[in-house]
């Protein structure tokens, strides 16, 4: 499994595509909290400034949030970079071919191919600490909301590269990011519609992280993040059990 994972980070890193996903990412988010940061100030120059720079990163951290969008992509593209044909040989490619042969159990190779998508997204995540670091100087959010949104977008980080890669299963690879994006958009943002039985049933909006990260940002004292984290734990462990029988 950790071998699985060390090739296939290796392969990210040496990839221009996802370096430059990278890179683009951090731009817009440097660009974003700036320009943010510039304009509620030019627009409020009196006020409390406490405010301001809660407002400033609750568009950060919402924007931070979307861009994890890209993981069912990343994770369809993980299982099908060992299915693809290899350019000299018919068939299978030589990594899918080395993998039958291997004694290694269906679960470890799942397991690492989560385990590679979800490290790399963390690494984006991990270069724009310094950009969260400046939370305390313009009085943004606290460090503990910070590190409960950050739990709440490993969470669905994690949870939506195994969607991704489970339509990578049993759909081809363009019907499989079509159908992941799907999912994930309608877990997402269904819940945040005034449309029943969301209305009905506040508790089921715990099955979107954006509103788990809302009532983060919103200091309201709720525990939503946490019945989002239990919720989606409670799924990957049903799910992660059926793919793993698929991919034998």
């Amino acid at each position: 499994m950790l071998a699985i994972i060390l090739k296939d980070l290796r392969f990210y890193t040496n990839s221009r595509k996802y370096r430059r996903i990278h890179l683009l990412i951090l731009c817009v988010l440097t660009l974003l909290l700036f320009v943010t940061a510039v304009e509620f100030y030019a627009q409020r120059r009196t006020g409390n400034p406490i405010t301001l720079g809660q407002q400033v990163y609750t568009l950060f951290i919402i924007a931070l949030f979307i861009f994890q969008f890209w993981v069912p992509r990343h994770a369809v593209e993980a299982l099908c970079l060992e299915r693809t044909s290899h350019p000299h040989l018919p068939g299978d490619s030589a990594n899918a071919a080395l993998l039958k042969l291997t004694p290694i159990a269906a679960w470890k190779i799942l397991a690492g191919k989560l385990g590679a998508v979800v490290l790399w997204t963390i690494w984006s995540i991990w270069l724009a600490i310094p950009l969260l670091a400046l939370s305390s100087y313009i009085g943004g959010l606290t460090i503990s909301q910070l590190l409960k949104c950050g739990v709440v977008i490993l969470g669905s980080c994690l949870f939506f590269a195994l969607i991704g890669i489970g339509c990578a299963l049993w759909c081809s690879p363009i019907s499989a990011k079509g159908i992941s994006y799907s999912v994930a958009l309608a877990i997402t943002f269904l819940p945040l519609l005034p449309i029943s039985p969301f209305v009905d049933i506040p508790m089921l909006e715990a099955i979107s992280p954006l509103c788990a990260l809302l009532s983060i940002i919103g200091s309201g004292g709720t525990y939503l993040w946490v019945w989002n984290i239990c919720l989606f734990a409670v799924l990957f462990l049903l799910l992660f059990p059926i793919l793993a029988m698929k991919l034998r």
